[in-house]
């Protein structure tokens, strides 16, 4: 019985410390680079206005790690080749109807409407494969000003790094 709990206790530190050192190389791994984390999320603070196809430009930071996205320009650059969620939604004012566009690299990639008259929502969510350096912005997709409602709750700009390429 004294052989069986030596062997044991041998069998279970054998198989601990290659738990450990496994353990101990993930983090280490971490934390030289290998999987860096990717995330924003962005809002309006107040009702704004947008000129003819005009950059949203999103004020309230909520969450930007790594820190590809750029309040005072709007754009989310990709740091890494990779799969993103890309998501927006829009609220207008009661006053106008709004169209904006989810755009990468000056191309529309998908549209947003919200009517006037009410406060309608919409909300887009992508998921893309983007370059390193892909640019990511959203836009006033009319000619005419597009006024939108908030108050940091209901225009959102968000983005995370699903997995590096």
């Amino acid at each position: 019985m004294v052989v069986f709990w030596f062997l044991f206790g041998l069998l279970f530190l054998d198989c601990s410390d290659g738990m450990y050192v496994h353990t101990v190389q993930t983090i280490h791994d971490l934390g030289q680079g290998k999987d860096q984390a990717v995330a924003f999320t962005a809002l309006l603070s107040k009702e704004t206005t947008l000129g003819s196809k005009e950059v949203v430009k999103y004020d309230t930071v909520l969450t930007n790690v790594g820190g590809a996205y750029v309040p005072s320009t709007g754009i989310f650059t990709a740091p890494y080749k990779g799969i993103y969620t890309i998501s927006c939604s829009l609220m207008s004012s009661p006053s106008n109807f709004v169209h904006l566009n989810i755009m990468k690299n000056g191309n529309a990639l998908a549209l947003l409407y919200s009517a006037s008259g009410t406060y309608p929502l919409a909300a887009q969510t992508l998921q893309l494969l983007l370059e390193k350096g892909d640019k990511i912005w959203i836009q006033n997709y009319n000619t005419k000003t597009a006024k939108m409602h908030d108050q940091n709750a209901f225009n959102v700009f968000s983005g995370v790094l699903i997995t590096r390429m």
